[in-house]
């Protein structure tokens, strides 16, 4: 495998005729052998920035730097780029061996080449067996594996790949994820890898870039985005379930909201006044497993849903529900479509917490609130206010997002 390069966009803009803009001055470096994911909900830019560095689409403004050459109007076919999109696009009357070899027929690489190039791609990829079946013989996940090794013969500069693994059913892409990961450890090649789930964004990507209306929102780690995110809408959109939000009024050396008062993190500055207070569902804790030393707080859970070894409780808080227009982006549904509830009104609160602890829907259960990990935001702007979070706390109920299935 030849050596991979790095990948600068330099202030990257598209608009496209009646003056949509789809892109707005993104400068990112993505670092060589990196393995980069975009992110965002539909419409926010994220497939235009990546057919951009393919050259599929022309920037309006700004540079591509590919390897360390300028590339901004160079051909997508010079770019020594290979890309993976959502459909296999696999010639259905060639077989899989007649598909890797294809492309380096078309750029005349010599006949042992193609061969060594094709055996290497398919053993990597475990296709081996199936180099003399067609892809009407395959199934899902091999015909995606043998679309990546139609890329991975090419020995690029970099992998772009354009949510490859959302045709695929949950179970596989789990499987492919991991499969992805191994290859490019394997390989090392600068990868660029679009999805709008951000599951698969946290479990795959060394550093990630979430977007919002063409605009970078933050570049960070999997880890950084999850506990110290930039601003509310990146706090509205990482994390699984979703981060609970509520309006508060810090005095005291408390924050109060819905009736209810936990003391401030230690160590955080933060304003005095009206401040949106976010709480991570893996933040709440069953006071039958937690620290006794841990602020409480009592509701009543209308909703319970097993995971297995954990548990959802779904519960209303005396306070308004968050409507602010991040939000609403970054769950992509309309305001009225984000309950479970008939109550629209006040603010819903989900708590992940132990499936051993014992409790009963409708009535009162104490949970206690890993305070450290509460995050706040600026009311007006939606910025984050105060700092990060702190480390995740060793305690049972909380995992790490990036190993989430």
């Amino acid at each position: 495998m030849v050596s991979s390069g790095g990948i600068s966009l330099q202030g990257i803009t598209k608009v496209y005729d009646g003056g949509v803009l789809a892109v707005d001055h993104v400068d990112l470096e993505i670092e060589e052998g990196e393995f980069m994911v975009f992110v965002g909900p539909s419409g926010c830019g994220k497939t235009t920035l990546l057919r951009l560095i393919a050259g599929l689409e022309e920037a309006s403004d700004g540079a591509i730097v590919i390897g360390g050459r300028d590339v901004t109007t160079t051909r997508p076919q010079e770019r020594d780029i290979a890309m993976v999109f959502q459909n296999y696009a696999l010639y259905p009357f060639m077989t899989v061996r007649e598909n890797l070899e294809f492309g380096l027929e078309l750029r005349k690489v010599a006949k042992e080449e193609r061969r060594r190039r094709v055996l290497d791609a398919a053993q990597t990829l475990g296709l081996d067996q199936l180099l003399e079946r067609k892809p009407a013989a395959l199934s899902g996940g091999q015909r995606q594996r043998v679309a990546i090794g139609r890329a991975l013969v090419r020995e690029p500069a970099a992998f772009l790949m354009d949510e490859p693994l959302s045709n695929l059913d949950a179970k596989l892409r789990v499987s492919m994820r991991a499969a992805l990961l191994r290859l490019h450890e394997r390989l090392g090649v600068t990868t660029v890898f679009v999805t709008h789930d951000q599951v698969e964004a946290m479990t795959l990507g060394q550093r990630v870039v979430v977007l919002r209306d063409g605009q970078v929102q933050q570049i960070d780690t999997p880890q950084n985005l999850f506990n110290a995110p930039a601003n509310l809408f990146v706090a509205a959109f990482i994390g699984s379930p979703s981060m609970n939000l509520v309006e508060g009024q810090i005095e005291d050396d408390q924050i109060r909201f819905g009736g209810f008062g936990l003391p401030l993190p230690a160590g955080r500055e933060l304003p005095r006044g009206r401040v949106l207070v976010g709480i991570r569902p893996t933040d709440f804790e069953h006071t039958s497993t937690a620290d006794p030393a841990l602020p409480r707080i009592r509701v009543r859970p209308e909703i319970a849903q097993g995971l297995g070894a954990e548990t959802l409780l779904l519960f209303h808080i005396d306070a308004p529900r968050v409507s602010a227009e991040a939000v609403q982006a970054a769950t992509d549904t309309a305001a009225e479509e984000q309950t479970l509830f008939a109550d629209s009104e006040r603010a819903e609160f989900t708590a992940q917490i132990d499936s051993r602890a014992l409790f009963a829907l409708g009535g009162e259960v104490e949970l206690a609130v890993h305070i450290d990990g509460l995050h706040f935001f600026d009311i007006e702007t939606g910025v984050a206010a105060g700092g990060s979070a702190a480390t995740p706390p060793a305690h049972a109920p909380r995992r790490d997002p990036v190993t989430q299935p």
